[in-house]
């Protein structure tokens, strides 16, 4: 009989845990894990479907602005105004105060143990940052749909009370799911995922990963999202005699990341100088409007410009500018081919960082794309070498993507994917190795985790913790945690309490599930006052479950949640209901053992 107190939410809860159980026995854990990964690659394709076409009618209602005198005075102002709304609906409408916008929110997550993240990302980011780069906002879309993938992910292994690892997985699957949707490339989507969003690479998680992945790509090709780029034409190769060239393109990638990810950095420093954020705000949509004002072609995304330089129209970088007559002078091309890939990133930080949302995925493609193209013209007017400049701008859009992000093989997959460019595997793979290696010699991390870092986070895990990972809790559960029901009164607790050693008590129902945590501090205002001994009931002064740990999660996985969460004790559960508590006095004598005797587990 279901009990008084059951909220429908509740009811919804057991049904679909009820299902979750049916599902496991039927086809096993590893085929109700890769069912789920289906379903969230599905939900998460669906969020970069929606967010891709939101952006487009955003930026269709700024192309029917007729062009009345003065236009290219006022389009600069509509970004600035959009960002504004975007700080208005972040403050008034999602009231949230810590607002991030970036994937390392998502690395954190993993990083600390918990992979939680807010219901409300999974469609927050949809509205601000279709709004922010729908009007002109210089940043990619590519962050923000992952970021909401990850969280469809993260929020759908909750509702099904997976451990850890699962949460884990899913949020990868649900990030890596919304990559290959909005782009169309379901391997380079799965690779992002194995290289960005899971803090440790294993085998068996590339077939769930594999899967999401190809899910959001149908769907994306359902719903039919405008391709971004265009193909390269078939004749499209390299020859041996420029291998040298790709080696130079390879090594300038490198250079230019670490300056993406050092100038990023850099913007969002200054900004937080600013002790009032009013002239924070005012100063940060100044050099936007002026900005965009003298070089349009770094608002938005940018992907139709380097459509444009494939096709050999470069011409188009001068449109809507002051210098449009100098657009024949081939030198000047090249100095503002120069100005716009240094540029793009600072202002891209610049947008996000005053309040627009939006991510440096699509900014690092545009500046390599530039940079592809700078290194063309330089080669070939230099007479040593002829190249193709499609070829290069191909290269330089992977070796930029795989140097900011340290993701060598996603550079790779999706530059051949995005532009069908297969025939240049040899070079990307040069390239894309050549800028990873040397922007992590400058930089020590990719733009994700250095950004962590400066908020004083830490990004990875050491090398020597690989070890404790072997060990699961299932040995350190401790079962002696007396359990009381919702319904019972204080008075029975305090009965509980003087035959227990232990200052936390479990709240579980009749199936064995935890449905929340009563404190010693909870009950002390009662202590006293024996005339609400048997009018408190355990449901009032009990306390939220918060993350829990699974029996199969390793030591590692635990002290990373209590270091996160700062408390003693934690819940562990098995196959979704109540195990017993772990503590944290417990799990670090366990923890020294492994670690005194660590030359036994290699």
């Amino acid at each position: 009989m279901t009990s008084l107190r059951e909220t429908g939410k509740d009811y919804f809860r057991k049904r679909i845990f009820s299902l979750k159980n049916t599902l496991i026995h039927m086809m096993g854990e590893k085929g109700f894990i890769l069912l789920a990964s289906i379903i969230v690659g599905v939900v998460s394709g669906a969020g970069a479907v929606i967010l891709k076409h939101f952006t487009h009618f955003c930026h269709h209602l700024v192309d029917k602005i007729p062009p009345f005198p003065g236009i290219q005075f006022l389009l600069p102002a509509i970004p600035c105004a959009v960002i504004l709304l975007c700080i208005f609906i972040v403050r008034y409408l999602y009231r949230v105060k810590q607002y991030d916008k970036s994937l390392a929110c998502v690395i954190l997550s993993t990083t600390n143990g918990t992979s939680d993240l807010p219901p409300y990302k999974m469609y927050s980011h949809i509205l601000t940052s279709g709004l922010a780069v729908g009007f002109g906002a210089s940043a990619g879309l590519e962050a923000p749909s992952a970021l909401t993938g990850s969280a469809i992910g993260s929020n759908f292994a909750k509702m099904l009370r997976l451990g850890r690892e699962g949460r884990t997985l899913l949020l990868a699957c649900g990030g890596g799911g919304a990559i290959s949707a909005i782009f169309d490339s379901p391997v380079a989507g799965a690779l992002f995922a194995c290289e960005i969003l899971l803090p440790s690479f294993s085998v068996p998680a590339l077939v769930p990963l594999l899967m999401a992945s190809a899910a959001a790509s149908v769907v994306s090709q359902i719903f039919a999202i405008p391709s971004a780029f265009i193909q390269l034409s078939e004749g499209t190769a390299w020859t041996i005699d420029n291998i040298s060239c790709y080696i130079l393109i390879g090594v300038a990638c490198g250079l230019l990341s670490a300056f993406v990810i050092k100038s990023t950095l850099f913007v969002g420093r200054s900004l937080k100088k600013f002790s009032n954020k009013w002239t924070k705000l005012l100063s940060g949509l100044f050099l936007i409007y002026l900005t965009f004002l003298l070089f349009p072609a770094l608002k938005g995304e940018g992907y139709s410009l380097i459509s444009a330089l494939i096709e050999g129209k470069s011409n188009m970088v001068f449109s809507g500018t002051f210098f449009t007559s100098l657009g024949e002078n081939p030198w000047f091309l090249i100095f503002f081919v120069v100005l716009l890939f240094l540029l793009k990133p600072v202002i891209s930080a610049l947008c996000i960082d005053s309040g627009g949302d939006g991510g440096i995925f699509g900014p690092s493609l545009f500046t390599g794309a530039f940079l592809g193209y700078f290194m063309a013209k330089v080669i070939n007017a230099s007479t040593l070498a002829s190249i193709d400049p499609v070829n290069c701008i191909a290269a330089g859009m992977g070796g930029v993507l795989a140097g900011v992000m340290h993701a060598p093989l996603t550079g790779i997959f999706l530059i051949a994917e995005i532009t069908g460019g297969y025939k240049l595997f040899v070079p990307l793979m040069i390239v894309a190795a050549l800028s990873s290696f040397i922007s992590k010699r400058l930089t020590g991390h990719n733009i994700y985790k250095s950004a962590i870092v400066q908020r004083g986070g830490i990004p990875e895990m050491k090398e020597g913790d690989a070890a404790l990972h072997r060990h699961t809790l299932r040995s350190l559960v401790e079962k002696d945690y007396m359990p009381v029901k919702e319904n019972d009164t204080l008075r029975t607790l305090l009965d509980v309490v003087i035959h227990s050693r232990h200052t936390v008590f479990p709240v579980v129902d009749e199936s064995g599930t935890l449905k929340g945590i009563v404190r010693i501090a909870s009950i002390r205002p009662y202590l006293l006052d024996t005339a609400m001994h048997d009018v408190v009931l355990i449901y009032d002064v009990m306390g939220q479950t918060g993350p829990a740990l699974d029996v199969n999660d390793n030591l590692k996985d635990a002290a990373r949640l209590f270091e996160h969460l700062r408390t003693n004790h934690l819940p562990v559960l098995e196959n979704g209901k109540y195990a017993g508590f772990i503590s944290k006095a417990g799990l670090f004598d366990a923890y020294r053992t492994r670690v005194q005797n660590s030359h036994e587990l290699f």
